[in-house]
């Protein structure tokens, strides 16, 4: 019995192996990966909009935590100065992932 859990064990394993033994091109099925420059700019440029974008949701959720340290300061001035300089530091965040956004558009308006 044993033997036959390692042997079903081993072919459940090795199905997705012989799944994807070969691989046919298909003529109407594009080809991927990077041809030429503008694969590699766009790939960056979709790369570079996505940590904006978590930048910018990280900044949010940061601005977020800053109001849940100021609500639960109850007049503490330690804990209210620990959540002034939070809400400094999610306000610089945000600031930084705007303008990281439109670093792209303003170096390509200066090469053009």
């Amino acid at each position: 019995m044993k033997n036959l859990s390692k042997k079903l064990t081993a072919a459940l394993l090795a199905i997705p192996f012989v799944g994807l033994a070969q691989v046919i091109p298909s003529p109407n099925v594009p080809l991927t990966g990077v041809r030429s420059l503008d694969d590699i700019s766009r790939i960056l440029v979709t790369l570079v909009n996505w940590v904006t974008g978590l930048f910018f949701v990280a900044a949010i959720l940061f601005l977020f935590y800053a109001a849940y340290l100021y609500l639960g300061a109850a007049g503490d001035p330690e804990k209210l100065k620990q959540a002034k300089d939070q809400l400094i530091y999610s306000v610089i965040a945000i600031t930084v992932a705007l303008l990281a956004g439109s670093v792209r558009f303003i170096v390509e308006n200066i090469l053009r």
